[in-house]
């Protein structure tokens, strides 16, 4: 039997456009619409009456699916998602996907039966043959901070090419040369995009980008401590690596920025209160939540654009003690900044 994707590969569209064409929710050209009817025809495909029937009538209800709550950042968007819905007459369903695709997909099968109104998603792997039900239900969704884009779903998400830029770029500012990055266990198109931005400052700097200095998962540290000639600096793709990269100098006996500079990246709330505070690269959570909130808001009351809209904000460089030391003028200034934001 044939699915939308398979409408979708045939027609050589996006499975939201198929569903569009089926549905009628937003505007399709008649070429377009032609083309994907053709493939219908041809493939007898017929489109999930019940599945379609669940949109008929609002619940005021949003789904939000995060990959895990007791990670800081999640908790800071599920919190932000949660303000803007409930400022909107909105509830919010949370469910976990403990990073696991086989438990998104349950999750979003639960989210359809229980008839939310839309779908806000960070995904931990989910592709467009998993998001074809929600699609196929009419289902509204925004997908955060890790873009879709060969589904044609909104999406709200930062520049992480810039962020992993002047992350890097701040560390070479106060001269270090060996710069080592941490990516995390897999490298996602999030990873990717903040791993150029490192490898793009350092050739900027006429700098040769040394593979044995990008590392992924808990055994990163302890491979460049064991390197001939260490490292003067760390860039941790997120925060909670870096408060993982902080404890491991600290057992060491290794000096924070003396020794080793150490850089993360989210902006979490916590980062500030870290031993030494953390200069990380501030993602704007709370408004992430709140545009994610309103763009899925204008799907649901049948708002249509021509194209899948995908709105990238600006990260910004919080500087601490972290990299410029408690006594620097650098990190002073900051503070001063901080204090009459």
């Amino acid at each position: 039997m044939a699915s939308i994707r398979d409408v979708a590969q045939r027609a050589n569209v996006s499975t939201a456009t198929v569903s569009h064409v089926i549905n009628g929710t937003r505007y399709v050209s008649p070429e377009l619409t032609k083309r994907v009817q053709s493939v219908m025809e041809e493939l007898s495909y017929r489109p999930d009456a019940v599945a379609r029937s669940l949109r008929r009538r609002e619940t005021l209800t949003i789904g939000l699916l995060i990959p895990s709550v007791e990670i800081p950042f999640f908790a800071s968007v599920a919190y932000s998602v949660e303000r803007a819905a409930a400022d909107n007459g909105y509830n919010i369903i949370l469910c976990n996907s403990e990073w696991r695709p086989a438990e998104e997909r349950i999750h979003l099968k639960d989210l359809i039966a229980r008839r939310v109104d839309g779908l806000i998603c960070i995904s931990a792997g989910m592709d467009a043959d998993q998001i074809a039900p929600v699609i196929e239900a009419d289902t509204p969704v925004v997908t955060f901070e890790r873009p879709m884009l060969d589904t044609g779903l909104d999406a709200v998400g930062i520049d992480n090419l810039k962020g992993g830029y002047i992350a890097t770029k701040h560390l070479l500012e106060l001269g270090h040369r060996r710069i080592a990055a941490i990516t995390g266990l897999t490298i996602s198109t999030l990873s990717s995009e903040r791993l150029q931005g490192y490898r793009s400052a350092l050739i900027e700097a006429g700098l040769a980008v040394d593979s044995s200095l990008v590392f992924s998962g808990r055994l990163a540290m302890e491979h460049f401590l064991s390197l001939p000639e260490k490292p003067t600096a760390v860039f941790a793709f997120n925060d909670m690596m870096a408060l993982g990269v902080l404890r491991t100098l600290n057992d060491h006996a290794l000096q924070v920025p003396e020794d080793m500079a150490v850089v993360g990246f989210d902006g979490i709330h916590s980062s500030q209160y870290m031993s030494p505070a953390l200069t990380t690269v501030r993602q704007p959570i709370s408004e992430m939540g709140r545009l994610a909130v309103e763009l899925l808001l204008d799907r649901i009351r049948g708002k249509s654009y021509d194209q899948a809209q995908y709105i990238k904000l600006e990260p910004e460089l919080i500087i601490r003690a972290s990299t410029v030391g408690r006594s620097s003028t650098t990190y002073h200034s900051a503070l001063e900044s901080i204090a009459h934001a």
